[in-house]
C-alpha cells in the first residue's frame, strides 16, 4: 500500500477528460493508495471522492476563436494551479487531455523549479498536427499514456517516453455487442462544448427534418457533463424534438444509427458497432489553422484505426443535414453498404489493445510516485 500524505495532482479539461480522470483516480484508490488526490475536474472525478480545488468546464472551449477571448483568465487558472502545485507539494501531476492548457501548466510547473514527475495521460495528437508539440512532452514530461497504439509508436519514434496496453473503453464494453435497438431511432448527438454543440445544433435539427420525413425517429442527446446554461438552451433550442439528458452510449446503444460530433462518442459508436456521420464545424480561424496544420486525412478515430472511411465525415461547409441524412440512408437502406461497414467496424475494435488500461494507468502513475518518495519496492521497474 502507497503511504503518504503529499498526494497526487490532477487536472482535467473535456468532459471525457472528467471520465478518465475519475477511472484513474478510484483505481489508484483501489489498488491502495492512501495519498491525497486533488485538483481541476468535473462532476465525475469529484464523484470519484477527490478534492476540486477548480471546475474542469473552464476549459470547455473549441479552437483558436473561442481560445482567444478566454486567454486572460486561463492565464489567471494557469498560475493559480501553478501556486498550488508548488505549495503542496504533491508526490506526482497527472494532467489529461485539453492540451491548449496542460502543456503550458506543465511548462510554468518546471519553470517553477518543480522537478516531480509529470504523467499526461491523453496526450496532444502530434501525429496529426502541430507535431512540434513533441518537443514540449520531451522536455516536460515524464511520461504519456496515449489512448492508441499508433500514438504510442509515434510518440517512441519522437523520443517520448510513453506506455500503452490498451484503450479505456475496451474494458467498458467488453460485453457483447447490443442486439436490441429501435430501427428507427437516429441518435443526434451535438457534442458538448458551447461552441460545438451550437456550431453543429443547426445542421443536426435540419437532419431531424428529413429523418421525420423518412418515418424515422431523431433524438437529439444533451450530454450530462455540460454546464446547466447550456442544457438549458439546448432544451430551448429543441422543443418539439425528442430529447435524451442520460449519457451518450446508452442513446448509441438503443439506435440504429447516429450522427453528430467526431470524438470520443464517435469511438463509443465503433465499441457499440453502431454507423455514424461525422460532422465539424469550427469558427473562421480554428479552420484555417486545421487546414494549415493538420497532417491526417481522416479526422475521427475510427476511420483511421479502421485505414479507410467507414464514418462519412463532412467538414465545415458540407457538414450540412442533407449530407448527415444522405449518408444514415446510405447505411440504413442499403444492406450491402451497412455489412462493409460492420466489417470495417469490427476490424478497428481490434486495434484498441487490450483490457486493463486504467489500471495499467494507475500502476504506472503510483511507480512514479513512489520513487519519488523514495518507497522501496515501487519503482518504475517493479
Amino acid at each position: 500500500m502507497t503511504q503518504g500524505g503529499r498526494g497526487i495532482f490532477f487536472s482535467c479539461g473535456e468532459v471525457s477528460g472528467d471520465g478518465y480522470a475519475a477511472a484513474v483516480l478510484d483505481a489508484l484508490r483501489r489498488r491502495g493508495f492512501t495519498g491525497s488526490l486533488f485538483g481541476m475536474g468535473g462532476p465525475l472525478a469529484a464523484g470519484a471522492g477527490t478534492e476540486i480545488v477548480s471546475d474542469s468546464r473552464a476549459l470547455h472551449l473549441m479552437g483558436v476563436a473561442d481560445v482567444l477571448p478566454a486567454i486572460p483568465r486561463l492565464l489567471r487558472l494557469k498560475k493559480s494551479l501553478v501556486d498550488l502545485v508548488i505549495s503542496r507539494r504533491p508526490g506526482a501531476v497527472l494532467l489529461i487531455d485539453s492540451p491548449d492548457f496542460h502543456l503550458p501548466l506543465a511548462a510554468s510547473l518546471r519553470r517553477s523549479g518543480w522537478r516531480g514527475p509529470i504523467v499526461y495521460a491523453v496526450p496532444p495528437t502530434v501525429w496529426a498536427w502541430r507535431s512540434g508539440r513533441v518537443k514540449n512532452l520531451r522536455r516536460d514530461t515524464d511520461l504519456c499514456l496515449p489512448l492508441f497504439r499508433f500514438e504510442h509508436e509515434y510518440l517512441l519514434r519522437a523520443g517520448v517516453n510513453s506506455a500503452w496496453i490498451g484503450h479505456p473503453l475496451v474494458d467498458e464494453f467488453s460485453g457483447p455487442l447490443p442486439k436490441e435497438s429501435d430501427p428507427k431511432r437516429i441518435a443526434l448527438l451535438p457534442g458538448s462544448r458551447r461552441s460545438e454543440v451550437f456550431r453543429l445544433l443547426p445542421p443536426l435539427v435540419e437532419c431531424a427534418s428529413f429523418l421525420k420525413d423518412r418515418g424515422y425517429r431523431p433524438v437529439f442527446s444533451i450530454a450530462p457533463g455540460m454546464p446547466e446554461d447550456i442544457r438549458k438552451r439546448l432544451r430551448d433550442e429543441l422543443k418539439g424534438h425528442e430529447t435524451w439528458e442520460g449519457p451518450g452510449r446508452e442513446l448509441l446503444a438503443s439506435s440504429a444509427a447516429a450522427a453528430g460530433a467526431s470524438g470520443t462518442v464517435a469511438v463509443e459508436a465503433m465499441m457499440l458497432g453502431k454507423f455514424m456521420a461525422v460532422l465539424y464545424r469550427g469558427g473562421f480561424l480554428s479552420w484555417l489553422a486545421w487546414k494549415a496544420l493538420v497532417k491526417t486525412p481522416r479526422i475521427s478515430i475510427p476511420n483511421l484505426l479502421a485505414g479507410e472511411e467507414l464514418y462519412p465525415e463532412f467538414i465545415q461547409g458540407r457538414a450540412t443535414g442533407r449530407n448527415a441524412f444522405s449518408a444514415l440512408m446510405g447505411f440504413l437502406e442499403d444492406e450491402r453498404v451497412a455489412e462493409q461497414v460492420r466489417a470495417g467496424l469490427s476490424s478497428a475494435r481490434s486495434a484498441m489493445g487490450l483490457p486493463g488500461a486504467v489500471d495499467f494507468w494507475a500502476e504506472r502513475l503510483e511507480a512514479l510516485f513512489s520513487a519519488q518518495a523514495g518507497i522501496p519496492g515501487k519503482g518504475v521497474g517493479a
